[in-house]
């Protein structure tokens, strides 16, 4: 059987492949434009400053009044994020589940909160959180799982 990709696995090639201070590939940069309308509006900024117009961590820094290694920090967190396939499953799916879920999901996955975050800001139990969480999760690695239908051609 084939080998499932974990998380860690994951993280390990992200590190290698995106270092802020070097020049990015295009098609990460690209694919991250794309999906920031997904993120709150200052972490959209910041990714747009550094993907789209080609800002550099210090000059976001200097605009920020931060130190150029949280902006690195927070884009590389933004990074993984927006390449979590949970994420876009998310984003694709949400419109169908109950109130409570969509807001759970949007807190846990796109915002990046962390459960017991979550669990404050909406006034849920800890226990609903996970919950749900859980049930987001199993039906990502589902839908990742099943089969695609191809298209088979005609030896003849």
């Amino acid at each position: 059987m084939g080998r499932e990709k974990t998380n860690s696995d994951w993280l390990d090639q992200v590190d290698e492949r995106v270092d802020l201070r070097k020049r990015r590939e295009s098609s990460l940069g690209d694919r991250l434009v794309r999906r920031a309308h997904w993120l709150e509006p200052s972490d959209r900024e910041l990714i747009l400053a550094m993907f789209r117009d080609g800002k550099s961590a210090v000059a976001i820094a200097q605009l920020m009044n931060e130190s150029p290694r949280n902006v690195r920090r927070r884009v590389r967190r933004l990074i993984e994020r927006l390449n979590d396939p949970r994420v876009a499953y998310v984003v694709a799916h949400h419109e169908s589940w109950s109130k409570s879920r969509k807001a759970i999901a949007r807190s846990l996955f796109i915002q990046g909160r962390s459960m017991r975050e979550t669990t404050e800001e909406l006034g849920l139990s800890f226990y609903s959180v996970r919950k749900h969480r859980e049930a987001v999760e199993a039906m990502c690695v589902a839908s990742n799982s099943t089969p695609h239908p191809r298209a088979w051609r005609s030896t003849h």
